[in-house]
């Protein structure tokens, strides 16, 4: 295959990512080798992704360890999860023998290229090259995928399949094709052709794609039984276990959820989605001390711009309210401005208030009083809807507990709730309202399924 030329380099952008100087000058004069002309330098984790903000670079060469118990790997994650990398943006991780192992570990975060030193210009170049021609190869389809064209994604999989290649890129063909099937809705054909690449090699992400497949068919024990699985025979794919969890916390086995969201942030310990995913597990299965250690260490220490949300702030205020803790539920919410609220969420506002009240249910009452209404007309999530349940019960308003039950049995979500729920209504001696609030629903969907 023929390599790429100076000039093709010479229109790309670099921004070169390492602590140590001399690091730095030594992958400057890599990139300068090969043509490079604009090499922008990085020393470290936070002035990185300021400048990837203030202008996204062609090509992001990385070194593994940034210092100040910071990694490449960490950065990565930060720039995926707020969406701030692009597609055709190519990131190399370089990296140490030692560190080699934990750079392609991380399956669901692996970089485009990883490359360990000592290397030359030439060898670089040549990975460089290879990864440049195959995102060349899928502009059309991250444009297509970028405006939700899925139809569009479709058809340049469809055509391009058969090209010479197309057959080099067939793979990540056969992945992008399934991925585009899940994110048009379509579960069942999402299955089918996972499981058509796992009739090639299972590969751990096809099973988890497989599983997330059957999630959206709700068929959630045959997705557990999978991901129990594959957590075993990749113990380094965490995206692996965040999905088992989830999985679990569906099925409402909030214990086990806990045990395997809490078996990966042990080995992550920077990742603050991965902690948010297991404050959620622990405070569902009633374990208050590990939900308010997991959310606290999320909103003191999570220091990517703007990444500490009101919800946050909620959930960690729920925790200690579900703890006992007042004074820390209190000064959790003392941690929300009142900028910040009157932006937020319909979601966000039903839970302060509902939390409010669940502190101090006289003085909140007639402010509840005059959301009744709309709470119980507006759609909201069911995290929200657990809250007002919960503070309508320390108000003594069961009818207002009934009403917001009544709609959580009308979706999907209180399949996630239902045992938390429950609880709830056994504590306060209303089971024969609860038992009647199922029954109901029950009835309501066979009738609509009958209808159908």
């Amino acid at each position: 295959m023929t390599a790429l030329g100076p000039a093709v380099y010479r229109e790309l952008r670099f921004l070169v990512i390492d602590d140590q100087p001399v690091a730095r000058d030594s992958l400057r004069i890599c990139a300068q080798t090969m043509g490079a002309f604009a090499v922008e330098f990085s020393s470290g984790y936070q002035d990185a992704i300021v400048r990837i903000r203030r202008a996204m670079p062609d090509v992001i060469l990385c070194d593994y360890l940034l210092g100040n118990d910071r990694s490449g790997q960490q950065l990565l994650e930060e720039l995926r999860r707020f969406d701030m990398l692009a597609d055709d943006c190519v990131f190399i991780m370089v990296t140490a023998e030692q560190s080699y192992e934990q750079v392609v570990a991380a399956v669901e975060l692996a970089p485009d290229d990883y490359i360990i030193k000592p290397f030359s210009p030439d060898r670089l170049k040549l990975r460089l090259d290879r990864v440049l021609r195959r995102k060349r190869f899928f502009k059309p389809l991250f444009a297509a995928k970028r405006a939700q064209d899925y139809a569009g994604a479709a058809r340049f999989i469809e055509q391009v399949r058969d090209t010479e290649e197309g057959q080099v890129q067939r793979f990540e063909l056969m992945r992008q094709h399934a991925e585009v099937l899940l994110l048009k809705g379509d579960a069942l054909a999402a299955q089918a052709a996972f499981e058509t690449i796992l009739e090639t090699h299972p590969f751990p992400w096809a099973r988890a794609g497989k599983a997330r497949a059957l999630v959206g068919q709700s068929r959630l024990q045959e997705a557990r039984a999978i991901m129990d699985q594959v957590v075993v025979d990749a113990p380094t794919f965490f995206g692996g276990f965040d999905l088992k969890a989830q999985i679990c916390l569906e099925m409402g086995d909030y214990e086990e959820g806990q045990r395997t969201v809490a078996a990966a942030s042990s080995k992550t310990g920077r990742n603050y989605v991965r902690k948010r995913l297991l404050a959620d597990a622990a405070l569902l299965s009633g374990d208050t001390a590990t939900a308010c250690a997991a959310m606290g260490d999320v909103v003191r220490n999570d220091t990517a711009p703007g990444a500490v949300s009101v919800a946050d702030c909620l959930m960690l205020a729920r925790s200690h309210v579900e703890a006992g803790e007042l004074m820390e539920a209190e000064q959790a919410l003392g941690g929300i401005s009142a900028a910040r609220m009157e932006t937020a969420s319909l979601d966000d506002k039903a839970s302060w208030h509902a939390l409010r009240a669940l502190m101090a249910p006289d003085a909140e009452r007639r402010q509840v009083a005059a959301l009744r209404a709309a709470w119980i007309a507006t759609p909201l999530c069911a995290q929200t809807r657990v809250d007002i349940i919960r503070a309508a019960f320390a108000l003594g308003d069961q009818a207002l507990a009934v009403a917001i039950t009544s709609a959580l049995f009308v979706s999907d979500e209180i399949r996630r709730v239902f045992k938390v729920v429950r609880g709830l209504f056994e504590a306060h001696a209303m089971v024969p309202a609860f038992r009647e609030l199922q029954r109901s629903a029950a009835l309501q969907k066979i009738g609509s399924a009958d209808a159908s």
